[in-house]
């Protein structure tokens, strides 16, 4: 394996963007669990350790040019790459280290606001994670929010032997690490198809299996074939993470707020009866069999007062970053399938489809108000939770220029790759992700192309690119067009009004 310290540096990571790492998203989880936001307006630091290839990070200086970023990775080529995106969307409040995490003493850091690691602390040996904790407890403000994501126990447990199983073989194999991967995934689906005990005794590990086969072979080579691979229960955690004086202040992921969504009635009887905080969250991953935990802690950070949480909350905007015809109102939860009730959901999607509004301007429109305030936040945190809406601002003019500045660098690059990109949006301050026709058909508008269709085909045929439907790849050309026409016309009815609502045209 061509490791660096234990880690994978021979293929670099997937390009992405994490909406949870941003500093409006970890605001507005703090301020629902009663804590007070940092004031974002008066300037704030920001570092992300282990920041891959600079998409979340290059995004988020982009959305909150107010901020100081840093972003800290070991590998050369991430860090080359996160740098040139930085020089393109002209964001000289974003500055990327190229240095190990037990070279972070020596960096001429300031102390910050937030401090972010996503993919990092299942990943690195215990060694680093000491040298993580290090950090933040010399580097973290007082009142400062951290932001940790890990594989998690107890959801871990039964897949865990086919991560084993699969880098095991791959120490036997030669050549290049891709080929490797390759021929541990044939070989363990050559076990799999022998019945062997592990399987039958597990059968949603065969499943597991199935689908983490069809992944990016760069995606698996950073998530399975790393030589440090650690496995936590949040206690763990939390307890490193006193070492640093932070306590834990909830999750990151927005699901996660209701619990009524997740557990039946008898678990959530029981959850009421468990006042320690730690174990409440232990019989939660339990319940649900927890794969994959994002948690926040902060250090001394004050909890707002009843008046001022609700007065936040009361001010609080509200954006819909999706299509409105793509909401469904019935949605999968933890505990089964729910029916949204349309005659709540309705007006809500219905206002926030033409611009955004706070939750007191929402009550304030009588299809609402004579539901009462208790079930509109209840719908707006359901809406958060299944990713419909986001929480919003009106953007300075400073912020609009900023975010469009970043998208145009992005769709400079759209006839250089065919990845999916996320687009800045100056209002709810995250990332709006696009395919790449949809990123083609926005390249047109903003040069003035005078037949998008007949470009977007071109370049889909130059790249051999195929549309899917239904999750199923389309063959022909003919399949191919009639579908990317369905497709223009989505996005000149539904997504580009979408996108000049969200400020990211």
């Amino acid at each position: 394996m061509d490791w660096k310290d234990g880690y994978v540096a021979e293929i670099e990571y997937v390009h992405g963007f994490h909406s949870g790492l941003g500093p409006t998203a970890l605001n507005f989880v703090l301020m629902m669990n009663g804590i007070e936001p940092v004031p974002l307006h008066q300037g704030f630091a920001y570092c992300e350790l282990g920041c891959g290839q600079g998409g979340s990070l290059n995004l988020l200086a982009a959305c909150h040019p107010e901020g100081r970023f840093h972003a800290i990775d070991f590998n050369p080529a991430h860090i080359k790459a996160a740098r040139e995106l930085a020089h393109k969307a002209n964001r000289a409040n974003a500055t990327f280290w190229e240095a190990d995490f037990a070279d972070l003493e020596a960096l001429p850091l300031p102390e910050f606001d937030f401090i972010t690691l996503h993919g990092v602390y299942s990943w690195v040996s215990a060694e680093k994670r000491r040298q993580i904790v290090a950090f933040i407890r010399r580097k973290l403000k007082p009142g400062g929010v951290v932001y940790t994501s890990y594989n998690s126990l107890p959801g871990w447990a039964a897949h865990a032997p086919l991560r084993q199983l699969l880098t095991s073989h791959a120490d036997t194999q030669s050549g290049p690490l891709v080929e490797r991967i390759d021929r541990s995934v044939e070989f363990v689906a050559q076990l799999r198809g022998l019945d062997l005990a592990y399987f039958t005794a597990n059968p949603p590990s065969g499943d597991f299996f199935d689908a983490i086969a069809s992944l990016p072979r760069n995606y698996l080579a950073h998530e399975f074939f790393n030589r440090d691979w650690t496995l936590f229960y949040h206690g763990d955690v939390v307890n490193d993470f006193a070492h640093a004086d932070l306590t834990f202040a909830g999750s990151a992921r927005f699901m996660d707020f209701r619990d009524s969504l997740r557990f039946s009635a008898p678990v959530l009887r029981l959850l009421q009866d468990i006042t320690d905080p730690v174990m409440r969250e232990t019989v939660k991953d339990f319940a649900v069999n927890q794969p994959f935990r994002p948690d926040i802690f902060t250090r001394g950070r004050h909890r707002l007062p009843e008046a001022a949480h609700r007065e936040q909350l009361w001010q609080s905007r509200f954006a819909l970053v999706v299509p409105r015809d793509a909401c469904a109102l019935e949605v999968s939860f933890p505990i089964g399938r729910k029916k949204l009730l349309p005659e709540l959901y309705d007006p809500i999607l219905s206002a926030l489809e033409r611009e955004s509004h706070s939750l007191e301007e929402l009550l304030q429109r009588p299809d609402m108000a004579r539901f009462g305030a208790a079930m509109v936040v209840e719908a707006l945190i359901v809406l958060r939770a299944i990713e419909y809406i986001l929480p919003a601002m009106v953007p300075s003019p400073d912020t609009l220029a900023s975010a469009r500045l970043y998208n145009f660098s992005i769709l400079e690059r759209t006839s250089s790759t065919s990845e999916k990109q996320f687009l800045a949006s100056p209002v709810v301050r995250s990332g709006i992700p696009l395919s790449w026709p949809e990123l083609l058909f926005l390249l047109c508008e903003v040069t003035g192309k005078d037949e998008p269709l007949a470009f977007v085909w071109d370049c889909m045929r130059a790249r051999d690119y195929k549309l899917t439907r239904d999750g199923v790849v389309l063959p022909s050309n003919e399949e191919n067009f009639a579908e990317l026409g369905l497709m223009a016309e989505r996005f000149r009815t539904a997504q580009r009004p979408m996108l000049r609502r969200l400020g990211v045209i």
